[in-house]
């Protein structure tokens, strides 16, 4: 069996994957400053570090893979959160190229939407994670008419006009929320332990 020709091939930008990665190694901070302070009761400490340093490396390794390939047959792709997509060309419909702006941002961002003829997402990429230029040259490469949006529009508006464009986690307000106020109770709670331990210490003379 022959192999298609791939005709694109890319991974997100290299600043993104040094970004995540030292998102993940500051993410461990407060949990080795807990380690620290918890001389004593290190065991349960230890285990979450580990949980913690296995997951971070995890999330690492997975950045590593995240790419996007078109070949003469086959348009594919992941990211960090999402299963490998795998679209026939045969089933693409219509290729459009939407600059949209993304909450208080100056500048648009590129989104490139690959839809069947029933108007179903079959692909997306946005633009704020590739190299400038990438989604026009897989446009461009598309076996279909390219339809490119000269005005940017807000990303509401883009969402209602190309409905079932977004992903599970966009266009949700609340979570995003509830995702900042995760984090900051969770940094709150490490923090909340050290002091208390360092409290206990103090008072007891440890």
């Amino acid at each position: 069996m022959t192999t298609p020709t791939t005709l694109v091939f890319a991974r997100p930008k290299r600043s993104l994957l040094i970004t995540g990665i030292t998102a993940l190694v500051l993410a461990l901070v407060p949990v080795t400053v807990a380690l620290v302070v918890l001389r004593d009761d290190w065991l349960p400490t230890v285990i979450v570090e580990v949980v913690a340093i296995a997951t971070c490396v995890s999330l690492g390794l997975r950045q590593l893979t995240i790419h996007t390939r078109l070949t003469e047959t086959e348009l594919s792709g992941n990211g960090i959160f999402s299963p490998m997509v795998r679209v026939d060309l045969d089933d693409v419909h219509e290729v459009l190229v939407v600059p949209i702006f993304i909450g208080a941002a100056p500048d648009p961002v590129q989104q490139l939407l690959v839809r069947d003829e029933n108007g179903r997402r079959l692909f997306r990429l946005r633009g704020n994670f590739w190299e400038d230029g990438l989604l026009e040259r897989i446009a461009a490469a598309m076996p279909v008419p390219v339809q490119v949006v000269a005005e940017p529009i807000p990303a509401k508006l883009f969402f209602s006009t190309y409905p079932g464009s977004e992903y599970w986690f966009e266009n949700k307000p609340w979570l995003r929320v509830a995702a900042i106020l995760g984090a900051g109770l969770l940094a709150l709670g490490v923090a909340a332990g050290a002091m208390l331990t360092l409290g206990g210490e103090q008072m007891f003379g440890r």
